[in-house]
């Protein structure tokens, strides 16, 4: 096994097709299929199977394709490193973001790294706190904003803001001003988030410690959509007030702490525990930290 065969097969693997990676590797198809043939003579394992539109992964491909890709990144790194050692600003990094995080730090995220890293090539990624922490641990990104990230040898958290939640409704749903207890969210038709969304995953494991759990009536992702169904009064949802915020979507909606006990959200920046000294990921990961925690906190006010 050789790199550039990893190479290779990551390739066909992303494209589905020999003839399409051919085209893009710029290598004849019959070498590109020798290539891949021998890898899987090596490993005694078929790793393509071949279909009327092109190529799919079997299992023990996608096994090899996880590593494969972290194994390049590795080796990328490593020609970067060298690089990077001599001005340690030049190289690549990917920053990944949950998607609510983005809207209030992306823009100024990216202006401040090409102030102090202008030969840097910065890439951000977008996705849940579970396929983030799946992503830093492959390699496919240097670092992570994440909510609740797990506690793990292998993850280097580092806290950046506590994000109390809000029960939301229509303008009208609620009798009082008076915080409402966690247990009367079980009674409340909820339209909360798909799993594995981080809130969601607090309000159930919270409800379940009480022997509760909420009564779900819609369960979606698209936040803005979330709140137009609160508004239109078909239920309540649960949110920071940054959330609520970012989404302009605080109009016609209300707001009531939930107590006994408060739900918290924190957001961490975090990092592989075991990685390579890089003078270029250090210094973004000072300007993501430092952003973050500026605009974060401006976004609570």
């Amino acid at each position: 096994m050789d790199i550039r065969q990893l190479g290779y097969f990551v390739r066909v693997a992303e494209l589905g097709s020999f003839s399409r990676a051919s085209a893009f590797l710029h290598v004849a198809q019959p070498a590109l299929s020798r290539q891949v043939r021998n890898l899987e003579i090596e490993l005694k394992e078929r790793l393509l199977v071949r279909n009327g539109r092109g190529v799919e992964v079997t299992e023990a491909g996608e096994r090899l394709l996880s590593n494969a890709r972290g194994i390049l990144r590795m080796v990328e790194r490593t020609y970067e490193d060298i690089d990077n050692a001599r001005t340690g600003k030049s190289g690549k990094v990917a920053i990944g973001l949950p998607a609510t995080i983005s809207i209030a730090i992306a823009t100024a995220l990216i202006r401040r790294l090409r102030e102090e890293l202008s030969d840097a090539q910065v890439t951000l990624i977008h996705g849940r706190s579970s396929q983030l922490q799946e992503w830093l641990l492959s390699g496919r990104i240097d670092m992570a904003i994440m909510y609740n990230a797990p506690s793990s040898p292998m993850l280097e958290i580092h806290d950046l803001v506590d994000e109390n939640l809000y029960l939301i409704g229509s303008e009208d749903a609620f009798d009082d001003p008076d915080p409402v207890p966690l247990e009367a969210l079980a009674s409340l038709p909820m339209v909360i988030a798909c799993r594995p969304n981080s809130t969601r995953v607090i309000v159930e494991s919270e409800l379940a410690r009480m022997g509760q759990k909420p009564n779900i009536v819609f369960e979606l992702d698209p936040l803005e959509t979330m709140f137009d169904l609160v508004r239109d009064g078909y239920g309540f949802t649960v949110a920071s007030m940054r959330t609520l915020k970012s989404k302009g979507a605080g109009s016609g909606l209300a707001t009531r702490k939930i107590v006994g006990p408060e739900l918290v959200l924190s957001v961490e920046l975090v990092q592989p525990a075991r990685r390579l000294n890089n003078r270029l990921h250090e210094a973004a990961f000072r300007i993501l930290r430092d952003l973050s925690l500026q605009l974060l906190k401006d976004a609570q006010a």
